[in-house]
C-alpha cells in the first residue's frame, strides 16, 4: 500500500473513531435522557393508580364491605388509563405464585401476554408482540399486588430514528473526510514523489538534477538534504571522470614521451649497427642518441621523484631561504645561458621550514619553465615577507597561457603548446613535480598569467627561526 493511502486510511480511521465515539456518547446520553424521564412519569402514574386503589379499600373496610373482586373492578374500570397504558389488580398470592394475570381480578393486558413480570417493588423492560413495555409491580394493602405497564416503543422507536440519521450523518462525514484527506496527503506526499522520481533519475545518471522543494518543514528540510547529497555525488563522480581522464591522458602521454625517444635511439642505433657511416655521420647519430637518452633520463627521474613524494612523508626543518634561491639559479644557469636570459632574485636573509633539495628543485623548474616561455628574458623572483609566512613570485613576461587551461597545467604530461614543449626537451612533468613539492610543503602554487602578457606563479612558505651555529668541541 502506498504512503498516501495509508494516510487516507489513517485519517480516516481517526475521523471515524472519533465520530463513532462522540456520536454514541450523544446518542446513549440523549436515550439515557429520555429513558429516565419517562420513567419518572410512569412512576408518578404508578404511584397515584396505587394511593387511589388503597383508598378505596380503606373505604370499603370502614363501611364493613368486602374488599373483593366485585367491589374494586368496577373501580379499576373507572380510574383507567390511556392505550399505551395497561393494569392489573390480583391478590399477592397469585402473583407469588406467578400465573398474575390468568385469575387477576381487574386487568387490561392483553390475553396471552407472555411479556416479563417484576419482582415485589420493581420495574422491568420487556418485549412483547413487536413493542416495548415498562412494568411496575407495588404491594398494596389487604393482600394486593398492582401491575402497572407503560409503553416505551416510542421511546425505543426514536432512539432507532436517531441512530439512523447519526449513521446517514457520518457515511457523508466519511466522504467528505475521505475526501479532504484525499487531497491533503496528495499534496503532502507530492514533494515525495517528487523526491522519489529524482532519485530514480539520479540513479539512472542525471547527476545535475536537484529537487528544488522548499516547503518550510521536514520534507523540505530532507529535499535540502537530497540536493546536497546530490551535490556530493555529482562531485564524487566528476572528480572520479576527472581522476579517470588524467589517468589516460597520463598514460598516452607517458607512452609517447616514452615512444618519441625510444624510436630515435632505435634508429639511429640500428644506422650505426647495420651501416658503416663516416666519422661525421656517428658523431651526430651518437649525439642524438645521448641526447634522447638524457630526456629519457630527465623524464624517468622526474617520475620518480614524483612517486617518491606521494609514497614518502617529508620532514620540514629550518633552512635559508637564500641558499636555496642561489642554488636553483646556478642550476638553471644552463638553461637560461645559450638565449641570454637570467635571473633576478634579491637576498632576503630570510629563514623558512622546507627541504633544501626539493625547494631547490621547485625553483629551478619554475625557472627553467619561465626561460623556455621568454627565451633570453629576465625571470624576476619577488618576495612577500610576512609575521610567519613568506610568500614567493616567479614571473615572466613570456608567452602566457589561456585563462582555460591554467587548471590543468600542474597535471602529469599535460602541455599548453605541445609541439614548442618538445622542442624545448620538456616532459610535461615540471610544474605537476612543482605542485606535489609545494603540497609537501603545506602549501599550493597560484598562477596568474594572460596570453602574451607573461605569467607569475606564487607559493607561501612558513617562516622560521635561523638555527643556532654548532659549537665546536674544545681539544684536551
Amino acid at each position: 500500500m502506498r504512503f498516501s493511502a495509508k494516510l487516507v486510511c489513517s485519517m480516516l480511521l481517526v475521523v471515524v473513531a472519533f465520530f463513532a465515539l462522540g456520536g454514541s456518547a450523544l446518542l446513549y446520553g440523549d436515550f439515557t435522557d429520555r429513558l429516565t424521564a419517562s420513567a419518572r412519569q410512569e412512576q408518578g402514574q404508578h404511584g397515584m393508580t396505587c394511593s387511589a386503589v388503597e383508598s378505596e379499600v380503606l373505604s370499603l373496610l370502614r363501611q364493613g364491605d368486602t374488599v373483593d373482586q366485585t367491589a374494586l373492578g368496577p373501580f379499576c374500570s373507572r380510574i383507567g388509563g390511556g392505550r399505551d397504558q395497561l393494569r392489573a389488580l390480583l391478590p399477592t398470592e397469585q402473583a407469588q405464585a406467578g400465573d398474575a394475570l390468568q385469575q387477576s381480578w381487574y386487568s387490561t393486558f392483553p390475553a396471552g401476554w407472555t411479556g416479563t413480570l417484576p419482582g415485589a417493588g420493581q420495574s422491568v423492560v420487556t418485549r412483547w408482540a413487536g413493542r416495548v413495555w415498562r412494568v411496575w409491580r407495588s404491594d398494596l394493602l389487604n393482600g394486593l399486588t398492582l401491575y402497572s405497564a407503560f409503553d416505551l416503543t416510542e421511546v425505543f422507536d426514536a432512539r432507532t430514528r436517531s441512530l439512523r440519521r447519526f449513521l446517514l450523518l457520518e457515511g457523508a462525514v466519511l466522504a467528505g473526510a475521505g475526501l479532504v484527506a484525499a487531497v491533503l496527503s496528495h499534496r503532502l506526499t507530492r514533494p515525495l514523489a517528487l523526491l522519489s522520481r529524482a532519485s530514480r533519475r539520479i540513479a539512472a545518471g542525471d547527476y545535475a538534477l536537484r529537487t528544488g522543494i522548499h516547503t518550510g518543514d521536514e520534507i523540505g528540510e530532507l529535499s535540502e538534504n537530497f540536493d546536497q547529497m546530490a551535490a556530493a555525488v555529482q562531485e564524487k563522480v566528476d572528480a572520479l571522470e576527472l581522476s579517470v581522464r588524467q589517468r589516460e591522458d597520463f598514460m598516452g602521454a607517458f607512452t609517447h614521451e616514452l615512444k618519441t625517444p625510444m624510436t630515435g635511439i632505435l634508429g639511429y642505433a640500428d644506422l650505426l649497427r647495420t651501416m658503416q657511416p663516416d666519422p661525421d655521420e656517428q658523431r651526430e647519430a651518437a649525439g642524438a642518441i645521448f641526447h634522447e637518452a638524457r630526456r629519457l633520463e630527465e623524464l624517468s627521474g622526474k617520475l620518480l621523484r614524483l612517486l617518491r613524494l606521494d609514497e614518502e612523508g617529508l620532514t620540514l626543518a629550518p633552512m635559508p631561504l637564500d641558499a636555496a634561491v642561489a642554488e636553483a639559479v646556478r642550476a638553471a644557469a644552463p638553461a637560461l645561458r645559450p638565449a641570454g636570459g637570467r635571473v633576478l632574485a634579491p637576498a632576503t636573509g630570510l629563514w623558512v621550514q622546507g627541504d633544501p633539495d626539493l625547494l631547490c628543485d621547485l625553483l629551478l623548474n619554475l625557472f627553467t619553465n619561465a626561460a623556455k616561455a621568454d627565451p633570453g628574458g629576465a625571470v624576476t623572483v619577488a618576495f612577500d615577507p610576512g609575521p610567519d609566512t613568506v610568500g614567493v613570485t616567479v614571473r615572466d613576461r613570456g608567452c602566457g597561457i589561456p585563462a582555460d587551461q591554467l587548471d590543468r597545467i600542474t597535471e602529469p604530461f599535460y602541455m599548453v603548446d605541445k609541439s614548442r614543449a618538445r622542442k624545448q626537451g620538456g616532459s610535461g612533468l615540471g610544474l605537476a613535480l612543482c605542485a606535489r613539492i609545494a603540497e609537501a610543503h603545506g602549501t599550493a602554487l597560484t598562477f596568474d598569467s594572460a596570453p602574451g602578457q607573461g605569467t607569475a606563479v606564487r607559493f607561501v612558505l612558513r617562516r622560521a627561526r635561523p638555527a643556532a651555529p654548532e659549537k665546536e668541541e674544545p681539544h684536551a
